[in-house]
Order: structure tokens, then sequence, then C-alpha cells
């Protein structure tokens, strides 16, 4: 999809954001005349927008060329990292793989570091700028590194040094940036371009996959034609050249001030909610327990208002049915370790053509881009008019139990390789596995995101995209314990992780079953979208508790860095 870009034909709409609440998709709400703007006056900033309805701002075009440059670079050094730890540096498979979940499950811890920094510190746009620096810094420590005689004779001689320091500020700088890049692009919006960000948000996702897609096949070729050195320097180059595309469009970008992270306010509510519960357990009756109403986090309204108070206590609930994610992406991230791994021992034959193991893993980006169309319009749609109620529950756990299947099935080829002759079994086996596990983060990764945002409050969608970050974090720490710790056949290994996830999804059916979904009308209300109505039964004290105008984090609902992060949504960032 191109991106269509006009600044001058626009006109000027200016609104005071006096309380007013923050839509779901990063503009305010408020009194603005619907004409064509550029100018909106924001908590005394005035931003100005370029663009019209119809166009997207010009500003966009540099955050898209940073964005496709730089998940190039982190997909084309993540790709053949396993097989860097293995041939390279002579790491077993076992502990490459481990590194490998390591690495990543690092790069998500740092994303929640990220968004604080953007939403509390530096703002956005320094929050890319340093972050991608340190990334920079990090590849060329890897490239330069990866030379052979520069740390060491040969595999198993050379010295991690280079690996620890480069590893380290790539997780860092990639997780720094990570859920800031696709806020940013919100925030490049004005009121009158609320209708772009759907299409904004549908050109992200597939720059996302367009770079993955192709590094997954030119990164292992350039391996193996000229040497680990050139796969790892070439993205660190494709890195600088990202930072420049991102500086040139410097004077364009909208740049709004931190507003203070809606993370550290959650995790305050919850620690008074605590502390104030020990208090209560100490001082029994003597203690004024007026606000207690079935929930621990009701205390914690001696010090928060209400109305932030009762949507950390919404996102938790949504939160719970994250419970069996995890294990799932402990599933999904084993693609760039021990599928890569698997691929090794076959036959990797086409014709005349001998192709890398990692080259497989190109299906994964191919397919996302070719089944989210073919879900929407060939699945969901027709269900719908036909009254099916494919719920957004019901997709998400489809998509758990086709994840057991894609075990299943690399079991099933690990069993046919270990007993055939060495390299026998053709490559093109694992095919069904990269298909069935595609098909299930399709119904899991994007419908997961849609239903949490859609049963939160929007001034919680950090909360939400930090509870998902941290489940692909653990996920990727599981990986690396079992595979580390637990001596086990392959086959019998991939039968596991299988049936951990088959377990959980029993789990997640009684964790759906006993969900009710938010009704719509209290959700506005604690959006501040509708008056609330002292007359319903709601877990709030006062009207002038839940309209207070003092708080940051009510007037600033969608400013938040995590809230717009898409990229790890759609992909997971897919992770790999």
């Amino acid at each position: 999809m191109a991106i269509e870009e006009e600044s001058s034909n626009s006109g000027v709409s200016t609104h005071e954001n006096l309380g007013s609440s923050v839509d779901g998709k990063g503009s305010s709400k408020g009194d603005f005349s619907g004409k064509p703007g550029d100018v909106e006056g924001v908590d005394n900033e005035v931003f100005v927008y370029g663009g019209d309805e119809n166009h997207f701002p010009p500003s966009i075009k540099y955050i898209m060329g940073n964005e496709i440059c730089e998940r190039y670079s982190y997909y084309a050094l993540r790709g053949i990292l396993t097989n860097y730890l293995i041939n390279f540096m002579g790491y077993s498979d076992k502990n490459a793989s481990s590194i490998g979940h390591g690495f990543n499950a690092g790069a998500y811890i740092f994303s929640l570091v990220g968004a604080y920094v953007a939403d509390g510190v530096l703002g956005k746009y320094k929050t890319i700028l340093y972050f991608s620096i340190l990334y920079c810094f990090g590849a060329a420590v890897f490239s330069i590194t990866a030379i052979p005689g520069i740390t060491g004779d040969g595999p198993g001689e050379r010295s991690p040094w280079g690996l620890i320091v480069g590893l380290t500020c790539i997780a860092i700088g990639t997780g720094g940036i990570k859920p800031v890049v696709s806020s940013f692009c919100g925030d490049q919006f004005g009121p009158h371009q609320k209708r772009l960000l759907q299409n904004l948000f549908q050109v992200f996702y597939w720059c996302v996959n367009f770079g993955s897609f192709f590094s997954s096949i030119l990164s292992p070729i350039l391996r193996t034609n000229v040497g680990y050195w050139c796969a790892f320097v070439i993205p660190a180059g494709i890195l600088i050249i990202s930072i420049i595309i991102y500086l040139i469009g410097n004077k364009q970008y909208v740049k709004r001030k931190p507003q203070g992270s809606v993370l550290s306010t959650a995790f305050c509510i919850i620690g008074t909610g605590i502390s104030e519960s020990v208090k209560k357990t100490f001082r029994g009756n003597k203690y004024n327990d007026h606000y207690y109403n079935n929930s621990f986090l009701d205390r914690a309204k001696l010090k928060y208002s209400p109305r932030i108070v009762e949507q950390v206590k919404l996102v938790l609930r949504v939160l719970t049915v994250f419970t069996p994610l995890p294990f799932f992406w402990a599933l999904y991230d084993q693609t760039g370790t021990r599928w890569t791994i698997q691929a090794n021992s076959m036959d990797r034959n086409l014709g005349s053509w001998e192709i890398d193991s990692e080259i497989i893993n190109c299906i994964n980006p191919l397919l996302v881009m070719i089944f989210v169309p073919i879900f929407e319009y060939g699945v969901y749609r027709p269900l719908e008019r036909r009254k099916v109620n494919f719920t957004l529950l019901r997709r998400m756990g489809t998509g758990m139990f086709l994840s057991v299947i894609a075990f299943y099935i690399s079991a099933i080829i690990q069993v046919h390789i270990d007993n055939s002759p060495p390299e026998s079994v053709h490559i093109a086996l694992q095919i069904p596995q990269y298909v069935v596990l595609t098909a299930a983060e399709v119904l899991l990764s994007i419908t997961g995101l849609e239903f949490a945002y859609a049963n939160s409050p929007r001034s919680m969608k950090s909360l939400v995209m930090a509870g998902w970050l941290i489940c692909v974090s653990i996920g990727n720490m599981f990986d690396a314990f079992v595979i580390e710790l637990i001596e086990l056949p392959e086959y019998i290994l991939s039968l596991l992780f299988g049936s951990v996830m088959f377990v959980f999804i029993f789990i997640f059916i009684i964790i759906a079953y006993r969900f009710k979904e938010i009704d719509q009308a209290v959700l506005d209300e604690l959006n501040g979208d509708t008056p609330m109505d002292n007359g319903k039964e709601l877990d709030v004290v006062t009207q002038k508790d839940l309209t207070s105008s003092s708080n940051p984090i009510i007037n600033n609902n969608n400013n938040s860095t995590l809230g717009h992060s898409i990229d790890d949504g759609y992909e997971h960032e897919k992770s790999n």
C-alpha cells in the first residue's frame, strides 16, 4: 500500500484540550471544525500537522523509512544468530538456542524501559534517536567481532566479549525502539485525520513484514557466500541509514512533551492497594475500610482518583486472559532456534541449488501478509454473515490449538529425521508446520490485542501492552530454561512444548468462559466519554472524584507509548 502525502492542501483547526478525552487512535476529542487542519492546541502546546483528511502527513515517510531499515537489520541479525553461535562461536545446539531465547526475552523486557523513558523522561523523538544510536553501536561491535581472527582463531576458541556487548546493546536498542515508533507515528496525525490511522497501522504492519521477508532471504545468502561479518555489517550500515532518514525529517515531526508514564501510576496503585491491605490485616476493625468493594485495589482510592483505580482493576481483569500466552510465544519463538537447528539436519537441495537452513523462515512473514486479508474476508466476515459467533476469545483459543498441532507436526518430522540417513529428509517437509503456526499467529496475536483494547480503558493501553510484552519475555525465559536444563530427545521436547500449551488451552477455556465483556456504557463512563450515572451500581465513590481533571493520566489518555504499539501486537514483533 502506497503512502499518499499532501502538505500544501491543508486548512486550520484549533481547539483547547481542557479536560477532554483522547480517542483510542491518537487524536483528541473536542470541538474542531471537521475541516482539513494542521494546528492543534493541547495543554499550552501548539502542534502543526501536515496533510489533510485524505493524505498522510509528510513526516510519516521518514518514520516508515526508518522502520523498514531497522526491521530489516533486526531480522537479518536474528535470523542467522543461532547458526552463528553454533558454527562461528562453537556453542552447542542447546546453548545456542538458550542464548537466542535469552536475547529475545531481554529485548521485550527493555521494551518496558523504552516506553517509560518515552512517556515520562525524554519524549518519543529523543527516545527513538538515542536508542537507535545504542542499537547501531551494538550492531557495529557484533559485525566487527564476526571478522575471523578478531576474537580468536576458531570455533570454541573465540572470546565472547563481542557477543555479550553486541547482543546487550542490540537488545536494549531494539527494545527501546520497539514500542515507541508506532506511537510516534500516531502523534503525527491531527484530529482531522482520525480515519487515516487504520490505514497507517496497515502500512506499518506491512513494512515490518516487508523488512522481515527480505532479510530472511538475503542475510543467509551473504553469510554463506561472503561470511558472517558481511551478513552483520550490512545491517549495521542500514541502521546508520535509518538514523539519517529519521534525522532528515526532524523539522516536520510533531513532538509531544513527556506527560508521565501510566505504567508507573498503575504500579503505584497496585503497591498502595497491597500496603493498605496489610494495614487492614494488622488494624482489623480499627481500619477505615470505606472504599473496599471486593478488591484489594479499592483501598488505593485513599490516595488515587477512583476512576484511575477502576481503570487499573479493569485492565488486570483483562490481563488474566493473557495467562496462557507465555506458552504460545514459547512455541512461536522456536522458529528461529530449534526449527532452524532441525533444518540444519535436512536435505536443503532445490535442484542444483542448496538453500540455507534459515531461508525457510521467510515463509512466516510472507504467509502473514497473505493470511491477514484471507482470514478477514474469507473467514471472519463470511462467518459473521452466517450468524456464526466466532468471537475474539474463540479465535484466540483456535490459534493456541493450531500452535499445538504445529509442534506435533514438528515432532513427527523429527522422528522421520532421526530414523533416516543424514540429510535425506527434505526441508520442504517443514512447510506444513510453518503454515499452521503462522495461521495460529494471525488468529491469536492480532486478535488478542484487539480483544484487550476493546475491554480496557483508553488510558490503560500502556498497561495492556506491558502485560503483552511481559508474556513474550516469560515465554522466551521458559524456552531457555527447558532447553538448557532438560535432557530429552528433540522429538520428545517438541511433544513436551506442545503438550504444555495443550494443558493451558483448557485453562484458557475456563478463563474465557468466566470472562464477561465490559458493558460499553460503563467503559464510556470510565473513559470520560459520557457523564457518570449516580444511579448505577458502579464501583466508584463520587461524581467529583471521577471527573477530576487534576490527574495527568486522565487528561492525556492516549499519549502513552505502549498504547499505540501495534509493532509488538501484530507480529509480536514477530519476535525473531
